[in-house]
């Protein structure tokens, strides 16, 4: 034996010692009595004490440590002892579990997961010694009163509600146990009789009364109290069931109505199948196309079903559903199709944006000769231009009067002038019979345009969208004037088309797995270009049609136009043209420089929720009216602010909406 054993021997003696000098024997009575007496008395030697007083034999747990202390000036019988001794174990966190005539000591925490003994009735009221107790109550719910008593009971101790006994099963020390039966008695008495109103959806009220009459009656036959008989009354007016019971009565009469109260399975080879999304009338053709395929299939085959190829599946346009006549096999198989094709499709909001970019600038410089007489009109270094060259026929014109007179039209000059873009000067007579006119033509020319649209649209996934923004402009396509008619009548008329002028975007989008769109676009943008040389209306077209792939949210250009043009022209006399400086008089030089760019771009966002709708159509709404709240604050010049209308705010738009009941989105 070494020198730890030695020491630990002696130190249990000593605690025995300490023990038994503490637990003094009182001889003067005829049974044992002890005073107990301790002072950080380690808790396995008192356990091992109070075995031999009592005679029982106690296994310890491991985890069983800790000093006892208690203090007491009256004896105690062997009987009160172990009481005691309980008390102490529950104050430093332990418990007794009895089991046969073995005694554990063992954590409180780990008492419910042992073998504990069941006790009943008032058999349970005692020591403190870890029992399970089941109480079955009469006219309480256990499991509305399991909340009620939680608190009441320590944190190891374990309390549940078994509802089909209306019971409730609770571990924990016998002293507990006792004051929580004590308190289920005083809340446990006669249930006060309640009245329920409960409404039919699918069942008759009549029918369900019925029933549930003939089951009371069952119940009261296997010996149910005759005072918990339940009142039953069928309301045709509402459909419902009006019951007169205790608590527990009517919960189980509920229960009862709830599970009576489902819609018939539909019976038979005919079904009636109700969609929510798909539409009835193109999934009854896919269906019917299937049927059709599987029955080429079962008679290419050997196993050929009776009565299989006769299914007819028709669609109800009124009310979107299908009715379906089919064997109970294909009837499961069309189910099962029709359940994967009525599904919610997601939805794609297509945004664009088409940016075009113009900038022009030109210059003309040049002179130009015109002499006039009697035998016609000539000049010099006339332009090749068609509408310049009309405009100096006209001054010509009008510098001799066509009726042989020698007065000049001021009237005429003044209006032959004002066709001639730029600077024009002088003009004068030679003699009586030759009239001359000198044009200068100085001109400088520039323009800058920018257009930007934004059109974006909303559509279901695989879906064609079109959306257009612009006017209808009248074309002229042909004319008719009838003069043959008597006393110099007309009837001239004109045939006019009109196409749409403005920014159009056709669109079909295809959401692949995951987050991807495939789009089919046609975007076209067309405006009228000004000219004043065209007989009629000249459009400027801008088109792309193209079918492209982008991830959600993702914004790609379609395509660009950019172009760079520059135009340098010279016209003049020849030879003449060609004199240094005097040549200047003789020639018309003009540059052009036009620069275009045409960008569009595409983001598509899909929708898949309601979420997602209701945040893309917020987003919008909001622009919508920040652009009505700063025109407000604006104003108007002579009328009150007040009279420029505003939207509400998209929360208050949202709070108008009337709820949905329950009831009625469910579909059956």
């Amino acid at each position: 034996m070494n020198i730890s054993d030695l020491t630990a021997l002696l130190k249990n003696s000593l605690s025995a010692i300490a023990v038994t000098a503490a637990l003094t024997l009182s001889a003067g009575s005829a049974a044992q009595e002890y005073t107990v007496n301790l002072k950080d008395t380690d808790i396995q030697e008192f356990i091992k004490f109070v075995a031999d007083v009592t005679g029982t034999t106690m296994v310890i747990d491991p985890n069983v440590k800790g000093k006892v202390r208690v203090i007491s000036s009256k004896p105690v019988s062997q009987a009160e002892l172990y009481d005691l001794f309980l008390s102490i174990l529950d104050v430093q966190g332990y418990t007794a579990v009895r089991s046969g005539q073995v005694i554990r000591i063992v954590p409180s925490k780990d008492a419910r997961s042992s073998p504990v003994p069941i006790m009943e009735g008032q058999a349970a009221i005692g020591n403190d010694e870890y029992v399970t107790q089941v109480i079955r109550l009469d006219n309480i719910s256990a499991a509305k009163l399991i909340p009620v008593l939680r608190p009441l009971v320590p944190q190891q101790a374990h309390m549940a509600a078994y509802a089909p006994s209306n019971a409730i099963i609770i571990s924990d020390i016998r002293s507990n146990i006792g004051r929580i039966v004590d308190i289920i008695e005083r809340m446990d008495r006669s249930a006060i009789q309640t009245t329920e109103i409960i409404r039919l959806r699918y069942g008759v009220a009549e029918d369900v009364v019925s029933m549930l009459n003939t089951l009371e009656k069952s119940r009261q036959g296997e010996g149910a109290d005759a005072d918990k008989e339940a009142v039953l009354v069928a309301d045709k007016r509402t459909n419902s069931v009006v019951v007169t019971a205790d608590e527990l009565s009517v919960d189980r009469i509920r229960k009862l109505v709830t599970y009576l109260d489902t819609p018939l399975e539909q019976s038979g080879n005919v079904r009636v199948i109700y969609l929510e999304y798909a539409d009835a009338t193109t999934t009854a053709e896919v269906l019917t196309r299937v049927m059709q395929n599987i029955s080429r299939l079962e008679e290419g085959g050997s196993n050929k079903r009776a009565g299989s190829g006769e299914s007819t599946i028709e669609a109800d346009e009124g009310t979107n559903s299908l009715i379906i006549t089919a064997d109970t096999d294909e009837m499961a198989a069309l189910e099962a199709v029709i359940a994967r094709l009525d599904i919610r499709r997601a939805q794609v909001l297509i945004e664009a944006i088409i940016v075009e970019m113009t900038i022009t600038e030109g210059q003309e410089l040049g002179l130009q000769w015109l002499f006039a007489n009697d035998n016609g009109v000539f000049g010099s270094n006339v332009t090749t231009d068609e509408a310049r060259r009309q405009s100096a026929a006209n001054l010509a014109g009008a510098l001799i009067p066509s009726d042989g007179s020698e007065d000049i039209g001021t009237r005429e000059v003044a209006a032959s002038l004002a066709t001639i873009p730029g600077t024009t000067l002088g003009w004068g007579v030679v003699d009586e019979s030759l009239t001359m006119a000198v044009i200068l033509n100085a001109l400088e020319s520039q323009g800058n345009s920018n257009i930007l649209s934004t059109p974006s649209l909303l559509t279901l996934d695989n879906e064609e969208a079109y959306i257009t923004v612009g006017s209808e402009v009248p074309f002229v396509t042909g004319s008719y004037t009838n003069t043959g008619v008597g006393n110099g009548a007309s009837n001239p008329f004109q045939t006019i088309e009109r196409q749409s002028v403005g920014v159009t975007l056709k669109v079909t989008p295809q959401i692949n797995d995951g987050n991807a769109v495939v789009l089919d676009i046609v975007q076209e943008v067309s405006t009228l270009a000004p000219s004043l040389i065209a007989s009629d209306l000249i459009t400027n077209e801008r088109k792309i049609e193209t079918m492209v792939l982008a991830n959600d949210g993702n914004i790609v250009v379609l395509g660009g136009l950019v172009s760079d043009e520059v135009k340098d022209n010279s016209e003049g006399v020849p030879l003449l043209s060609s004199i240094p400086l005097l040549g200047r008089l003789f020639r018309t030089d003009s540059v052009e420089v036009t620069k275009q760019n045409l960008l569009v771009f595409i983001r598509p966002t899909i929708i898949r929720d309601d979420e997602d709708l209701a945040g893309a159509t917020a987003e919008k709404y909001r622009f919508i009216r920040d652009q009505q709240m700063e025109r407000r604050e604006r104003g108007l010049m002579f009328l009150d602010d007040g009279n420029l209308p505003v939207l509400p705010t998209w929360e208050e738009q949202i709070q108008q909406l009337p709820e949905v009941p329950a009831d009625d989105a469910e579909r059956e």
